[in-house]
């Protein structure tokens, strides 16, 4: 496994709240401050204001999955958070496809226990991606089988060439057959975990899980930390208890965290935000009109000055590339002239030269006029903070006036999947690789208007981007580096003149941190895994890296 130990700081994991409440075994006081070396890490939980002792990954129905699982079971291999989709080794040393894409072969590590004692084999590996192949859980997976020869090599069969598969297993944890063959998968809550992971639960609350770290772990011995603490907290409860120090982190977006949490004491409070390569933004249906026209959209584009939206939002992400992509994580193959800067007198000549006209705040042409209106989703502050934003530039700009419509879920939810919207706010490009990323705006993610589409929401074609994309995800991981960064810089240039969308933010995970006891958080864009604990391998390299401040 590729660990290496962080010297510089920034934030760490976890991705929605809870309440810490008087029901919990430990009230979560740090130890260490002062007194000693700390041993103990309290980390803000998620997923509901109380927890079901449930970490079946598989999650019966009806039963959420507790907070904790990526600390407890892991993936054969890991992604390198700063190069768009190159995998890295984990539980697996090395991979290998064979001539036509169609099978896969893992080669396992022979050094690697479960938490009881007991050998991880290849047998361990078969035995959990069959559970998803037989339909006995929720899952799907895209080969047709799975087979273990011996005790260190997996064979994964698929139907058809596959090469673009090999970023998901990433995600995909590995289960103990000793143990889990001897329940029913489908009810089973699988209250006492067994996992390869550095995590052995100790305690369990509604409202506090406490783990142990092991110290016969495959991947050595921890920099220091022996307790993990997770803790129900939400609401403004997150930010006073990190501020205070009874929370050593959390994940969640802090507007103004600059001013109200890092100034207090920048040697010590951290936010940071961990771009994954994608972005989020508008989504133009490039079906309907004004949308289907591409001046439209790149004068909408062009008239926005998005780094000045994203000071004022605050929350610590980025502007992507006009493309769609985050800078730092493509920067291997990131297509020249990419980046999105305001030009105002760009967006008219384009409005010019598609025969359009602003009239009453209204775009005009042929004696036809459009009312244009942003449709937001309302539970996501920061995309109707920078909606509202958008709106005022195009005004001030182009003279538009631009309705920012908030949804809730549900009417949102119909209108995105249907394609009954003009623009939308959503996630452009979405995925683990680049091949997955520009995939989700390509051919085979479309589906005409009023059918449900879970990608490419705003129905854009391109046949030129979908051969390059096509040929990228044709290449062997590994095999021709050049002529893949030749596809994926030929594949930004022509989002970036077609501009089916606006990236306005990069996407990716925040995550705060009190450094008072422990440092050595990863640092964005530099350190090669990110601070989730959700994330199956950059969960456990976070907290095996961080150092106890002395």
């Amino acid at each position: 496994m590729k660990t290496k130990k962080l010297t510089a700081a920034m934030a760490l994991a976890a991705v929605a709240a809870l309440t810490l409440t008087s029901c919990s075994f430990d009230s979560g006081k740090p130890e260490g401050t002062g007194s000693g070396v700390p041993t103990t890490l309290n980390q803000i939980g998620w997923g509901g204001t109380t927890w079901t002792q449930n970490f079946n990954l598989f999650s019966p129905t009806g039963v959420s999955v507790t907070p904790g699982t990526a600390y407890v079971y892991e993936p054969l291999v890991r992604m390198d958070r700063t190069a768009a989709g190159e995998v890295l080794p984990y539980l697996a040393t090395d991979w290998k496809f064979n001539d036509d894409g169609t099978q896969l072969s893992f080669t396992l590590r022979d050094d690697v226990t479960w938490s009881d004692g007991e050998p991880f084999t290849a047998k361990d590996v078969a035995y959990t991606w069959n559970l998803v192949l037989a339909g006995e859980t929720p899952k799907v997976y895209p080969f047709k089988s799975v087979e273990a020869p011996d005790d260190t090599t997996v064979v994964v069969t698929y139907d058809d060439e596959s090469y673009s598969d090999l970023a998901s297993f990433a995600t995909r944890q590995i289960v103990p057959e000793h143990i889990w063959s001897k329940q029913n998968v489908r009810e089973w809550t699988n209250p006492e975990p067994v996992g390869t992971g550095p995590a052995v639960l100790d305690k369990f609350s509604p409202q506090q899980i406490s783990f142990s770290i092991r110290d016969d772990y495959w991947g050595g011995e921890s920099a220091g930390l022996k307790q993990l603490n997770m803790h129900a907290v939400t609401g403004d409860a997150m930010r006073s208890q990190v501020l205070s120090g009874k929370m050593d982190f959390g994940t969640f977006g802090w507007t103004n965290a600059q001013e109200e949490f890092v100034q207090k004491d920048p040697e010590v409070n951290l936010y940071g935000f961990y771009p994954t390569g994608g972005s989020d933004g508008v989504i133009f249906n490039t079906e309907v009109a004004p949308y289907n026209d591409p001046h439209v959209r790149r004068a909408l584009r062009d008239a926005l000055d998005l780094e000045t939206a994203a000071k004022v939002v605050a929350v610590g992400y980025g502007v992507p590339t006009a493309a769609g992509v985050a800078a730092d994580v493509f920067k291997s193959q990131l297509a020249e002239d990419s980046e999105q800067n305001q030009d105002v007198e760009e967006a008219k000549q384009e409005l010019a030269e598609g025969g359009w006209t602003v009239e009453g705040g209204k775009l005009v042409k042929d004696g036809k006029s459009y009312e244009l209106r942003y449709d937001v989703y309302q539970p996501y502050a920061e995309w109707v903070s920078t909606g509202t934003i958008m709106a005022d530039q195009w005004r001030e700009s182009l003279g538009l006036e631009v309705t920012v419509n908030q949804m809730a879920d549900a009417p949102f939810t119909e209108a995105s999947t249907t394609g009954d919207f003009g623009m939308l706010s959503g996630s452009p490009l979405a995925g683990n690789t680049p091949y997955e990323m520009f995939n989700s705006v390509a051919a085979i993610s479309y589906v005409p208007l009023g059918e449900p589409a879970v990608m490419n929401q705003g129905r854009w074609k391109n046949a030129e981007f979908d051969k390059l994309v096509a040929e990228l995800g044709g290449i062997a991981p590994g095999t021709d580096p050049d002529r893949a960064a030749e596809l994926s810089v030929g594949a930004q240039e022509i989002l970036t003149d077609e501009a089916p969308f606006i990236a306005t933010a990069t996407a990716g995970w925040k995550a705060v941190a009190n450094q008072t006891r422990w440092t050595g958080f990863p640092v964005p864009g530099k350190d090669d895994y990110a601070p989730n604990a959700t994330l199956p391998a950059d969960a456990v390299l976070t907290i095996m890296n961080l150092e106890p401040r002395k």
